[in-house]
């Protein structure tokens, strides 16, 4: 293992390697910034510029910093303008808006960059220690495992609903899932539910409901508050440090979400949506008395445990591509396929 490591190593630190690496993430963070853009998309349109580049190692290169600075680039429409770049950065709004509203937007951006880095290097870390291993978990996944693994997740809603709303919860998530089966069957590939309109034909774009919750209310208000946006205090972006107390805070924070993200990341199909929701739910629960109210208010912790939980599930998902070529989601399958593609040309 050790002399594979080297071997990357010496691959990825030529300058050339390094000028992607540099490339990608800039044209992925600042993309990603475009509220409703995922990083499919980036990829897709960074697709041509890989190909054209003829070494298969500088574009999974290239690909790779896109796809981790589109995941970061998100965090900043989430926390500006409470309008997620990325589903996975949806779970960021949350505290990151409610600071950026109480004039703290910049260190709100520097806690989503230093909990984005620490996430995406544990991570990393964690890849080249267990990636053969974790491979043959990954294959162990079927439908059983599957169905539990997404009542994990739907029982985290739990964590977002206050004292007495459990019931409220409880019906947003069935209005989730009937929203859910809106577009083609999986089993049939018919039309289910679409009362013969095309549009609906590929069901409700995740982004776009996100953009109806967070970014449409938020532009309502301002048009029928037009002085909090000429005045607010959210309009200026000062004060980037936070706290050494703020610091060790959140480590461990950060400590516990690279794993679990990480872990979340290698099953199939999980990816950092779930990853950053699941890591909002779990240190709210395990958070005691005034810092779990601060959740949703501006936490520090609750800003720092989806942007870090993301970050790893993405270097998480790598795992069964690169060990097994198996893509353990939609943008790993397109980083298969262009990397397939600038091999073979």
């Amino acid at each position: 293992m050790l002399e594979g490591i080297l071997i990357g190593l010496t691959a990825a630190v030529t300058p050339f390697n390094l000028m992607m690496v540099v490339l990608g993430c800039l044209v992925g963070t600042l993309i990603g910034m475009l509220p409703g853009l995922g990083p499919m998309s980036i990829i897709a349109i960074m697709i041509p510029v890989a190909i054209g580049i003829g070494d298969p190692t500088a574009a999974l290169i290239l690909l790779s910093g896109v796809y981790y600075g589109a995941i970061f680039g998100g965090s900043t429409s989430s926390i500006l303008l409470n309008a997620p770049g990325v589903a996975g950065t949806v779970a960021s709004s949350f505290d990151g808006y409610p600071m950026a509203r109480k004039g703290q937007a910049g260190k709100a951006l520097t806690i989503a960059a230093v909990a984005s880095f620490a996430g995406g290097t544990i991570g990393a870390i964690l890849l080249m220690i267990f990636a053969p291993a974790l491979s043959t978990v990954a294959l162990l996944f079927h439908s059983a495992e599957y169905f539990a693994l997404m009542v994990v997740g739907l029982s985290a809603i739990a964590a977002f609903a206050g004292t007495g709303q459990v019931a409220k919860a409880l019906m947003m998530t069935i209005l989730g899932l009937l929203l859910g089966t809106v577009g083609e069957g999986a089993l049939t590939n018919m039309p289910r539910f679409t009362f013969g309109m095309m549009d609906l034909q590929s069901g409700f774009s995740f982004i776009t409901l996100a953009m109806a919750m967070f970014a449409l209310p938020e532009a309502l208000f301002l048009v029928m508050n037009p002085g909090r946006a000429a005045t607010g205090s959210s309009g200026k972006i000062s004060g980037m440090r936070f706290s050494r107390a703020e610091a060790r805070s959140m480590a461990p924070v950060i400590g516990r979400q690279s794993v679990q993200g990480f872990f979340i990341g290698v099953l199939p199909g999980a990816g950092a949506t779930i990853a950053s929701f699941l890591g909002y739910a779990v240190e709210r629960n395990i958070a005691k008395g005034a810092e779990q109210e601060e959740f949703g208010k501006g936490s520090v912790k609750g800003l720092a445990a989806p942007e870090t939980a993301n970050n790893a599930a993405c270097t998480g998902s790598f795992v069964p591509l690169l060990t097994l070529g198996i893509p353990g989601s939609g943008t790993t399958a397109i980083l298969l396929g262009c990397w397939s593609l600038s091999g073979s040309g």
